[in-house]
């Protein structure tokens, strides 16, 4: 039999496991290299990449940035009564993907978690606008800083944290915007 706390270790392991994942796949090359979102690998039948490009990351910086980010979302999201996590994170990051590749046909490659981070902060903010009450306001202010960000993203005039390594690899500000409509739009499973 399921109890509670068998259920939250389990969640805990699942979500330690997808950083352990994300850790891998950014720091040991292989793992980098058969994981980043990539469209002519992708198109060659590769289809685990719409998953796995959400895990690798471009350098250590930027994974860490975008996992406090995730573990912040997740843990606001359990606590707003999320039950279908990896339910999200699985049909999320197969959209995101799809539809980042479909709308940027310059994208040749996408690795991060940014926009699955944007996919949450949105999914909070619709949860909690649906709640009602003070959470209306807080999913209202959620999704009002998250596009101020986003926006002063696009035109240049955010500041970021992450260092990548490389001045080939810039962040998607796309990925961001179609994360946030993404986490708006799902509906939810049971």
């Amino acid at each position: 039999m399921l109890t509670r706390s068998t259920v939250a270790g389990s969640r805990r392991h699942g979500l330690v496991g997808l950083l352990v994942l994300a850790a891998l796949a950014t720091a040991h090359p292989a793992f980098h290299a058969g994981g980043v979102l990539d469209r002519d690998a992708l198109a060659a039948g590769e289809v685990w990449r719409l998953w796995t490009g959400h895990l690798a990351h471009f350098s250590v910086s930027h994974l860490l940035v975008d996992a406090v980010v995730f573990a912040l979302l997740a843990g606001a999201l359990r606590h707003a009564g999320e039950q279908t996590f990896g339910r999200v994170l699985f049909l999320g990051a197969a959209a995101l993907s799809t539809s980042l590749l479909c709308c940027d046909a310059s994208l040749a490659h996408y690795g991060g978690l940014s926009g699955i981070n944007a996919l949450l902060a949105g999914r909070l903010a619709r949860r909690w606008f649906q709640a009602g009450g003070q959470e209306r306001m807080l999913g209202f202010v959620l999704l009002t800083v998250t596009a101020g960000k986003f926006t002063l993203d696009s035109v240049g005039l955010g500041v970021t944290g992450v260092e990548f390594g490389s001045v080939a690899v810039v962040p998607s500000h796309l990925s961001h915007w179609l994360g946030l409509f993404w986490g708006l739009v799902l509906p939810r499973t049971k």
